[in-house]
C-alpha cells in the first residue's frame, strides 16, 4: 500500500470523497477499531453507573440538589452595582456549572436507554 501525502488527503477531504480514510495500514486500522469498541464499552459502563447511582435514594437527592443549583436556576441575575464584566464573568461561570450538571443528567438518560441529543449552547 502506497501511503498518500498530506496534499492527497487535503485534496481528497476538500473534494468530499473520504476514500483516503480508509487507506490506513491493516494493522492500524485493527488496533483503532479496538480502541474505539473498548472506548465505547467504557461510554457505556460510564453511563449505567450515573443511571444506577440516579436509582438510589441518597443518589437522587444529591442530583435533586446540583440540579437545583444548576439547571434550575437563573444564570443571569441583576444587581445595583455590578459591571457588564463581573454579570460576563458570572455568567460565564454559572454556563460551566450548568454544562457538568447538564452531561451528568446526559449521562443518566443514555444509562436508562433514553434517547438523548447534545445541548444547545447557541
Amino acid at each position: 500500500m502506497n501511503p498518500m501525502s498530506f496534499q492527497d488527503v487535503v485534496s481528497g477531504a476538500r473534494n468530499g470523497g473520504w476514500d483516503w480514510f480508509q487507506q490506513l495500514d491493516e494493522k492500524v486500522a485493527a488496533a483503532l477499531k479496538l480502541e474505539q469498541e473498548r472506548a465505547q464499552e467504557d461510554a457505556e459502563a460510564i453511563a449505567r453507573a450515573w443511571a444506577d447511582f440516579a436509582r438510589t435514594p441518597g443518589g437522587l437527592k444529591a442530583l435533586e440538589a446540583l440540579f437545583d443549583t444548576t439547571l434550575r436556576r437563573t444564570v443571569f441575575f441583576s444587581s445595583l452595582g455590578l459591571d457588564i464584566q463581573s454579570m460576563a464573568v458570572y455568567g460565564a461561570f454559572r454556563e460551566g456549572q450548568n454544562s457538568v450538571a447538564h452531561e451528568i443528567a446526559r449521562q443518566i438518560a443514555k444509562g436508562q436507554g433514553e434517547p438523548t441529543k447534545p445541548r444547545d449552547v447557541t
